[in-house]
């Protein structure tokens, strides 16, 4: 039994190898393919643009409540700057 389970063992580790030697084989027809430079170039590109389009978004998310903050600062300022205006003196009756 013994020898049976080394023989299986052994099987499977040679056809992982085989796999293994299949997917590297694979791997350089694939590179090896003319138009595989267009391809990388395509993917990055279009890794690049998602990246923006996320840039662009968090830029937004980020920038909302500043302007809603400014917002309400100046409505307050405008607030205060009415209420601190001095009356001019009354005259007094004649």
């Amino acid at each position: 039994m013994e020898g049976q389970c080394s023989e299986n063992e052994s099987a499977r580790l040679g056809g992982e190898e085989a796999v293994e030697e299949d997917d590297e084989m694979l791997k350089k027809r694939i590179s090896g393919h003319p138009l595989y430079g267009l391809l990388i170039e395509a993917h990055l590109n279009c890794l690049k643009e998602g990246y923006c389009m996320a840039l662009g978004k968090l830029k937004e998310a980020m920038e909302k409540p500043l302007q809603e903050t400014t917002a309400y600062i100046d409505a307050m300022h405008a607030r205060l700057s009415e209420l601190s205006v001095i009356p001019p003196p009354l005259s007094p009756p004649q």
